[in-house]
Formats: C-alpha cells, sequence, structure tokens
C-alpha cells in the first residue's frame, strides 16, 4: 500500500467508499457523502495510504496530534468513531483491525482509481434558498442545532466577530461563506428531508474563572450541576453526569480534549466573573470535533447567593439552549422536584460526599456516608443528599463486607426521607428498585422500579446500570448491553462501570471488548481492585495462568475493605491446583466469619472450587438467610457450576424464583 502513497493516487476506493483527498471528502457508492471531522478524515487517509500495514499507537498519535501529548484513549475513541462511521465491527472487522497492544491495520482491499474531472464549485455567498439546499453539510459546516437563539443581556440573538470568522475560516477554507442563520436553516431542513438523526450527546463541563485569583469553587461546579440536571429531563438528550465531568474543574480546562474523552457530540462550556455585586455568566454550545461554537450566550445577574444566581442563569440558559437541541431531542419535559438545597454548606458536604463515593473503597465510602450525615444535619430538606446516602450505603456492598441488612435498613430509612421529599425524584426511585433487586429478590418489582425512574430522567445513570444488571442476568443479554453502553456514556470516567461492563463482555465470550472496556478502567483508575480482579479472569480465558494469579493478588492488595478478592484467589488457587494455598485462603475467611461478616456466597465459591460440595451448600443457604446481594448472580455464577445439578442448588433457585429465566451473565 506504500506504493498508492508515493504515487500519490487521488482517490482510493474500498469496500463502499470512496475517499478523495483533494476534496477532504469520503463519499458511499451512491454518492452520499460520510460526515467526517479533519481528525477523523485524516485518520482514514493515513489508514488507507498505508492498507495492510500494521500502525502502532505511538505513531498514529504522533501522526494525528503532532507536536501535543495525548493518551491512547484519544486514539481509541478516533478509531471507535471511525468504526461507526464505516459501520465496521471492532470483532469481525471489514475495516480496521485492532493488533492487541501493539496498534491497527486497514483490512480492506483499496484500490487506486484514477482522477477525475471536478466539477464542483466555490461555494456560494448568496442566500437564495436553491442554492443554499444545494450545499452539503461539508462544505457549509453548519452546525448540528440551531444557532439563532444566543442571549445576550437584552435577550437579543448576536454572534461573535471572531467565532464568525474562526467558522468560516474553517468550513469555506478561505471562501466566503453563507451567513449563520442561513447555515442553520439548511442544516435543519436537510436533517427533517433526510429523516436523519443527529448525535444526542452532551457534556455540561464545571464553569470557569476569568480571574483565578477570586475564583468560587461551589459556583463553578453548581452551575455545571443545576444545567445538567435541567438538560437532563430532555427526552433523546444524552447527557452525562457530574461525576464525569468533574475532572475538568479550573481555569486550564479544554474543552475538545473534555469531548474526546466523553465521547459527547456537544460541549457546554462557561466562564464566570464577578465584580462587586455583580456576575457575568458567558456560556456556550460548542460541536464537539471541532470546538465550533453554534450558540453562545453572555448574562449578567446580580449576585445575591450562590444559589439564587445558579437558579437565575442555569434556568436561563437552559430556556435558551435547550430548545436548540430539541430539534434532535423530542419535545422538552417539565423540571420539576429536582430535590437540592438551598445552603452552602450543605451543598459543598454533599458534592465531597459524592467524590469519596466514586471508587467504592472502604475509607472513601465511610468518608461520603458521615458527610452526607453532615450534609442532612445541617439541611434535612436535601433529597437528592438523602438519595446519595442511599446509593453509598448500597456501595458499601461490593466496596466492603457488609451485612446486607445493615446496608439496606439505613438506606431504606433514606430513600423514604428522599421520597417523602420529592415523590418522583429518580435518584432515589433508582435506590428503591436496588433494594427491590439486590435485598428483597423482588425481579419483576425491581425491573419496574428502574423503568419508572428513567421514565421520570433517562439520564440517572445507577437506574440505567440496575437494570442493565437486570437484564443481563435474566438472559435478556441484547436488551441488557444496550443498556449498559448507555450507562456507560452517561458516566464515561467511571472505572466501575467501565471494569463491570468489561467483566459481562467476559462472560459472553467478547473478549476484544472486554479488554477494551477494562483498558479505559485502569487508565482512569490504574488502582482499582476490582479491574485488577477483572484482568485476571481475562487472562485466565487467554490462558496465562501466572499473569492472572499475579493480578488476583494485586486484587487483594488493593482491596482495603472487602474479602471478595481474597475469595476469587482461592478459589482459581484451587483451580490450577494450589490446593494448599487455597485451604489457607479458605481458613482465613472461616476465622474471620466468626468475628464479623464475610460473604456466605464468597465462601461458598472456595468450597465449590475445591470441590467440597455440601459445605459449599450449606454455605449457599446461609448466604439465603442473610440476604447476599450475591445471589442474584447464583443462576449464572460459572465459580458455582459444579452444583448445578445438586437437588438443593436447584430448591434454592427455586426459592429465589430464578428458575423461571433462562441462561443469563453474570459478573465478577
Amino acid at each position: 500500500m506504500a506504493e498508492f502513497a508515493k504515487l500519490g493516487s487521488p482517490r482510493y476506493a474500498f469496500g463502499d467508499f470512496v475517499l478523495e483527498p483533494a476534496q477532504q471528502e469520503v463519499r458511499r457508492r451512491d454518492g452520499s457523502a460520510l460526515n467526517l471531522s479533519p481528525r477523523l478524515f485524516n485518520a482514514l487517509l493515513l489508514f488507507v495510504e498505508h492498507a495492510g500495514e500494521l500502525l502502532d499507537k505511538d505513531a498514529l498519535m504522533r501522526a494525528l496530534w503532532p507536536g501535543v501529548v495525548v493518551d491512547e484513549n484519544s486514539l481509541s475513541q478516533v478509531v471507535s468513531s471511525l468504526r461507526r462511521a464505516l459501520a465496521d465491527d471492532p470483532v469481525a472487522s471489514r475495516y480496521i483491525q485492532t493488533v492487541p497492544r501493539r496498534g491497527f491495520r486497514f483490512v480492506a482491499t483499496v484500490t487506486a482509481l484514477p482522477e477525475q474531472t471536478a466539477t464542483r464549485t466555490t461555494a456560494p455567498t448568496t442566500t437564495d434558498e436553491s442554492l443554499r439546499d444545494s450545499i452539503p453539510p461539508s462544505e457549509l459546516g453548519a452546525p448540528l442545532a440551531s444557532a439563532a437563539v444566543p442571549a445576550t443581556r437584552s435577550g437579543q440573538a448576536h454572534a461573535s466577530t471572531g467565532t464568525r470568522r474562526h467558522w468560516l475560516r474553517l468550513t469555506f477554507f478561505g471562501a466566503a461563506a453563507a451567513s449563520l442563520g442561513a447555515a442553520a436553516l439548511w442544516a435543519s431542513r436537510r436533517a427533517l428531508r433526510s429523516g436523519a438523526e443527529p448525535p444526542s450527546t452532551l457534556a455540561v463541563l464545571p464553569f470557569k474563572p476569568l480571574a483565578t485569583e477570586a475564583r468560587d469553587e461551589l459556583l463553578e461546579m453548581g452551575m455545571a450541576d443545576s444545567l445538567i440536571a435541567r438538560l437532563s429531563v430532555i427526552p433523546g438528550l444524552v447527557v452525562r453526569s457530574v461525576g464525569s465531568v468533574r475532572r475538568y474543574a479550573g481555569p486550564e480546562q479544554d474543552p475538545l480534549r473534555a469531548a474526546r474523552e466523553l465521547d459527547v457530540a456537544w460541549i457546554v462550556d462557561g466562564s464566570l466573573q464577578r465584580r462587586g455585586e455583580q456576575l457575568r455568566v458567558t456560556a456556550r454550545l460548542l460541536r464537539g470535533h471541532d470546538g465550533v461554537a453554534a450558540w453562545t450566550g453572555t448574562f449578567d445577574e446580580k449576585f445575591n447567593g450562590v444559589f439564587e444566581v445558579q437558579d437565575a442563569i442555569s434556568a436561563r440558559v437552559a430556556k435558551v439552549l435547550a430548545p436548540s437541541l430539541e430539534a434532535f431531542a423530542g419535545a422538552r419535559s417539565p423540571v420539576s422536584g429536582l430535590g437540592g438545597t438551598r445552603n452552602t454548606d450543605a451543598y459543598q458536604l454533599y458534592l465531597a460526599a459524592a467524590r469519596y463515593a466514586q471508587d467504592m473503597r472502604a475509607d472513601g465510602l465511610r468518608k461520603s456516608i458521615a458527610l452526607y450525615r453532615q450534609a442532612l444535619e445541617i439541611d434535612p430538606g436535601y433529597a437528592l443528599a438523602w438519595a446519595g446516602l442511599a446509593e453509598t450505603h448500597r456501595r458499601t456492598l461490593f466496596g466492603t463486607d457488609a451485612r446486607p441488612s445493615d446496608a439496606f435498613e439505613p438506606a431504606d430509612a433514606a430513600i423514604r426521607h428522599a421520597l417523602g421529599l420529592v415523590p418522583d425524584l429518580a435518584e432515589a426511585r433508582a435506590e428503591q428498585a436496588f433494594k427491590l433487586y439486590w435485598f428483597d429478590f423482588d425481579w419483576d418489582g425491581a425491573e419496574r422500579g428502574f423503568r419508572r425512574a428513567l421514565a421520570i430522567n433517562p439520564n440517572v445513570v445507577t437506574a440505567r446500570f440496575g437494570l442493565a444488571s437486570l437484564l443481563l442476568n435474566q438472559g435478556r443479554v441484547d436488551e441488557g448491553f444496550a443498556q449498559m453502553r448507555t450507562t456507560r456514556e452517561l458516566d464515561p470516567m467511571s472505572p466501575v462501570y467501565n471494569t463491570l461492563e468489561a467483566a459481562y463482555l467476559l462472560e459472553a465470550g467478547r473478549r476484544n471488548e472486554a479488554r477494551s472496556r477494562l483498558n479505559r478502567a485502569l487508565d482512569i483508575a490504574p488502582s482499582f481492585w476490582l479491574a485488577h480482579c477483572t484482568q485476571a479472569l481475562l487472562d485466565l480465558a487467554d490462558l496465562k495462568t501466572d499473569k492472572a494469579i499475579a493480578e488476583m493478588r494485586r486484587g487483594v492488595v488493593l482491596a482495603d475493605g472487602t474479602t471478595r478478592p481474597l475469595a476469587l484467589l482461592g478459589a482459581h488457587l484451587a483451580r490450577v491446583g494450589e490446593r494448599e494455598e487455597a485451604h489457607e485462603i479458605l481458613n482465613q475467611l472461616l476465622a474471620l466469619a466468626k468475628s464479623r461478616y464475610v460473604s456466605p456466597s464468597s465462601i461458598a465459591t472456595v468450597y465449590a472450587a475445591l470441590g467440597d460440595v455440601e459445605p459449599a451448600l450449606d454455605a449457599l443457604d446461609q448466604a439465603f438467610l442473610a440476604r447476599d446481594t450475591r445471589l442474584v448472580f447464583l443462576k449464572d455464577d460459572p465459580r458455582l457450576a459444579s452444583l448445578r445439578t445438586t437437588p438443593r442448588f436447584v430448591a434454592l433457585m427455586h426459592k429465589l424464583k430464578l428458575d423461571q429465566f433462562g441462561p443469563g451473565l453474570a459478573p465478577i
């Protein structure tokens, strides 16, 4: 393929596409154009010109981001976007093949085509509708959302001269162009005619200060939090969670980098400037692939309290912004009952509590619970804090060796407080569904609960994850993985959701996809114990036994409050013939269980691996009495496969009503 690069062929054909470097475009066989950003086009051209060659990751990153230091995730996002554009399957690739730990190879046959006489003309500057409608998006560069709504202090539309000049340079390469309003008109008409669904993924970044010496971090994060809450209820719009955008706080924020890492089509960012009692807030809606502003608004408010300003500004921004997005997201739903607080101290404690709960470590979970309680002492009417407290109690089931009743009794009380304050608080409804799922073993009630929460707010990530897990456990695999993907899209920076998706993919035999998700989790949180244990299972599937055991030992060291990794280590040592150490681990677990709670299902896992059937079944009976959460995975846990035909196991399945479902999937 290097010969084609030397010949400088003007056009390349591969699969169902023709790539034209001179025109900077890719067309399908039917003549329709692919909508690729400049970076995606350059990446595809690089692959095509080196078809059949292994292109290593470092070389690709140097070529696509010259002089800029980026991580492998940026490259992965480019490759993923190209695959989506080409309708390529990452497993059975027709175009871009992944070479594990090395790079990528373009595997399609590429043919050099003779040059054609150009018939394209320079984009006209006229506003005549027939000419305007004939210009394709790649030349017009129209934003996907209406750009005719930027609000100023007087509420009038405007567009900055600098932004307009930059936009015209990008879209016409120096040629004259139609106005921003004409472009938006063309885009909306084109979308209506084609019936296409443009991307509807969005992230709201923490607002940044113009003067770093006068930062108000509460207001910066609070503006994003308020906007996320308001925009999340727009049907069809996927809004990244507060947790996923928190790391982008600060004056050095890069919205394009955030868009790449969060994999969103749109970014909302903004700036804050306070002078005495006056506060000026500027917000922008940016296209994620190139940073072009589709909308800019500036608001002046009297600063009479952080929450009053948050409410005033975020309500005005959402009112202006939502119609721009609703062209693709559907009709707006009313915002009601957000469950917030008016107390700055309570809000700061709430933000800190949510941050500590993220990594599921025992010390972080304890701090999170304490901080939520402090917030609620200050403001007992803070419904979102009650819901957050319930979620953290639930997380202790996997981050620590919490007894299920010790987790769900206070969680249930917190849920009742939250719903008493805001009956349709989606976050609280999600936690109520988790209790039905993980403690009451009420499968139908749990599914109704998760779906009810998502009907209220489709962007509540906990409800999305709960539904995904339930569906995968019950064998409704396609729908379950679709929900799991949406979970990860809502919170792409979560090591927990990336790891659990990897674990489910691994159980489904989709190792390459599992590896990709797991690599992402370890990029985000290199010391996350659950990711290392999942890596061990992946290594076992790859027949890398020594590496797998080493990874499992690493997970044991990193897990500061749960014995689950130790039980998994014992089980896998038994399976590879290290029975003596496996027995030592079993005895260690039994000794611990005399003084504190240790999950009986974990003990059953080690017994089963050692071939001790009756003690394993005894442990599972104890698990049922304790309402052990891991019993929800009983039907499909591969570590218990040797017990499935025994009458006692069959009876337990019937008691749990798990025998009504077909084969499903169980995570680690």
